[in-house]
Order: C-alpha cells, then structure tokens, then sequence
C-alpha cells in the first residue's frame, strides 16, 4: 500500500526528471558526429583551457574523437550531477513529509510497523532511480548509433554503473537525514548542500595536487570519469560507498523504529 502510494505520488516527477535527464543525452550526443569530423581542432580549441581546468573535467586525458572519451567529458558529469540532485531531493522528504503534513499518527495507525513502512519507502527510492537509469542506459546506447566507429561498450557501461551507485549513495545519506529531522525544508536545503559540497571538493581536489587528498571525501571523485574509463571504479570507492548505503539505510531503519513522531 505504501509502496504503491510513494510510486503514484513520485511519479511525475520521476517523468519529468527522465525526460530531461535523458534529452539533455540525447542533445549533447547529437553534436558528437560533427564534433568526431573536427576532433584535432577542438582538441586544439581545448587546449587553450588551463591545465588544472582540464584536469577536473577528464580533457586531459579522455580522447574526445572517441564516444566514450566525449561521452565522459560532456554527458557523464551531467548524468551524476544532477541525477544526485534529484535522488536528494526525491529520498530528503520521503519520511518526514509524513510529520510535516500531519499524515504520520494516520499512517501509523493502519496495522503495519514503523520497519514495514521505512522499508516501503526506501524500495520507493530505489525503484525510481532504477528506472531513471535504465532509461539513462538505454538513450546512451541507442546513441552509440551517432558514431562511424565500434565504441567500447564496457566503458560506457562502467559509467552507467559508476552514476547509478552514487545517485543511491546520494538518497541513502538522504533518506537517513529523512527519517532522523523533522522539517522537510531543512532537510532538502541540507541534502542538497551535500551533493553540491561534495562536488566542490571534487573540483578543488582536481585544480590542484595539493588538495588532491580531497578526492577521498568527495562521493564525486570515486565515479570520476577519467579515472572509469582507465581502470573504472576502484574497489575501494565501491566498498566506502557500499558501506554507506548500508550504514545509512540500517540507521535510517533503527532510528525511525524509535523516533518520537509527531503526527
């Protein structure tokens, strides 16, 4: 029931956020053929950047005459930047909203437990950011047809994989920040400081080598595209963000099951 009811509840926004996240792919590989003829003179053009500036955007060492090199350097920030925006936004107020328009003491009164509905909501999340990626996924191969050359499906489905487990890292850290505050807005307002935070680090962390230790803090960092299409992603970076998918949502569950809920 409460599943059924997130998933009708979330459901244009979920459309909405597809469409956009998926035509804004679908436009910035559009421009790939054109771009592929003229490659060593917007390679040339790139070169003007400052050094640092390609360094945090991959130009440095991606090949951008190839799909998956302009794939990762045009389209792969888009797809983890704000597809982490909408996993906060969508995982922020999932449990809190219940306190916020007094639906809570109702909720709670229906023969199922505080556990049953933590766990309805967060299967909620998940199902929309599968379907979010699955249609990521499928409008990124589809556009693989934009190129002359055979493209290195591996790489590009490493970055699929890469965005899919930050945006649930992402709702994880959310959906605890749901379940342990009361207010909706704060808790929006501080996720989404998360999301932007961490990107920042990440792009100190990549202008210069004296702060690159920030890149182990930076959930942006561990699905960075130039470091996927090398070796792609670090078994470290998979167990941190692992491990706080796991702790968030076991403290997300622990705390709710205890929390003085106001209805």
């Amino acid at each position: 029931m409460i599943y059924r009811r997130e998933w009708k509840c979330n459901a244009r926004g979920l459309i909405i956020w597809t469409a956009v996240l998926c035509g804004l792919v679908l436009l910035m590989m559009s421009v790939y053929p054109s771009f592929a003829e003229n490659a060593k003179e917007m390679e040339d053009m790139l070169e003007l950047f400052p050094a640092p500036l390609q360094n945090v955007f991959g130009m440095n060492t991606l090949n951008l005459g190839t799909f998956t090199g302009y794939y990762g350097v045009e389209v792969h920030l888009i797809n983890t930047l704000v597809g982490s925006v909408y996993a906060a936004l969508l995982a922020a107020g999932i449990l809190a909203k219940e306190e916020n328009d007094h639906t809570a003491e109702f909720l709670l009164s229906k023969p199922v437990t505080r556990a049953a509905v933590t766990g309805q909501k967060l299967a909620a999340v998940l199902t929309n950011l599968f379907v979010l990626n699955a249609a990521i996924t499928a409008i990124s191969f589809a556009c693989t047809g934009f190129s002359d050359e055979a493209v290195e499906l591996d790489i590009l489905a490493w970055y699929m994989l890469a965005a899919f487990l930050l945006h649930v890292t992402v709702a994880s850290v959310s959906f605890l920040l749901s379940a342990t505050m009361r207010r909706s807005r704060s808790i929006v307002s501080l996720a989404l400081g998360i999301v932007f935070l961490s990107y920042a680090l990440h792009v100190i962390a990549g202008l210069s080598g004296r702060f690159d230790f920030l890149r182990h803090v930076s959930v942006f960092s561990f699905v960075d595209a130039a470091a996927v299409a090398n070796n792609g992603i670090a078994g470290r970076d998979v167990t941190v963000m692992l491990l706080v998918i796991l702790l968030c949502c076991a403290g997300a569950f622990g705390y709710y099951r205890n929390k003085d809920i106001a209805g």
